[in-house]
């Protein structure tokens, strides 16, 4: 038979050069639905695989991850950003508007300090998405300095895993703290944690803590900065 991807000849069930099955479904309402909602609860690959095994033994599965070994882990970009997704819908339940008296805007435009605070928690709070994913980049950032081991890149995939992870545990600790996910603590603390757990070299590793901490606290400082540049530029 020919295989309908690749185009190879063979006599298998699944295609031996690019692993098409030989036997593919009609698609239909039920096959469509059943196959999205099967690679986010599936617990031996997908969405909850990667939940599951960055809870229970993140340095296993992200070692898994950056020697190859990817068929069942669930690519971290797009478990990034389906995380953000499922804590934007979340908070959405939660969320409040407040309401703001106009005078008071006005003061506090008045007011350089208060402004850029001001104008910065306007931007977070309408790009929250973007501004959390380029996080990827600060905490990236601050792994390679501290730990060295690992190209950027390798970091980057790394860091999604974490941020994706802490993103979506965090949603328990807005519904139970109300804190924005900028200043949950629940955010920092597991991934020191993670950070600890992935390059921990042994049991009880007194290095590994401390990188681990100096790499978070790194991290909070760069989102500092870049959220105060963000508020003096909006506010000139």
């Amino acid at each position: 038979m020919i295989c309908i991807n690749c185009k190879n000849e063979h006599n298998h069930k699944f295609c031996p050069e690019c692993g098409e099955k030989v036997d593919v479904p009609k698609i239909t309402f039920s096959s469509i639905f059943a196959e999205g909602f099967s690679r986010i609860t599936n617990m031996d690959k997908g969405l909850l695989f990667n939940l599951k095994n960055l809870l229970l033994d993140p340095k296993r599965i992200v070692n898994d991850y950056l020697n190859g070994k990817r068929k069942n882990i669930f690519n971290p970009i797009s478990f990034l950003l389906i995380c953000i997704t499922f804590y934007l819908i979340g908070e959405s339940f939660l969320h409040v508007d407040k309401v703001v008296d106009p005078n008071t805007i006005e003061k506090m435009k008045s007011n350089k300090v208060y402004s850029v605070g001001f104008e910065a928690g306007k931007f977070i709070e309408s790009y929250f998405k973007y501004f959390w994913i380029l996080s990827v980049l600060w905490l990236s950032f601050a792994t390679k300095l501290c730990y060295k081991k690992f190209s950027f890149a390798e970091h980057l995939a790394i860091n999604s895993f974490i941020i994706g992870q802490t993103t979506l545990i965090a949603l328990i600790g807005y519904y139970s703290l109300r804190t924005p996910l900028f200043y949950n603590p629940v955010v920092y603390i597991l991934t020191s944690w993670m950070l600890y757990q992935i390059f921990k070299k042994k049991e009880k590793d007194l290095d590994a803590t401390i990188l681990s901490i100096s790499s978070v606290l790194i991290f909070f400082v760069l989102l500092f900065v870049f959220t105060i540049l963000i508020g003096i530029v909006r506010s000139m």
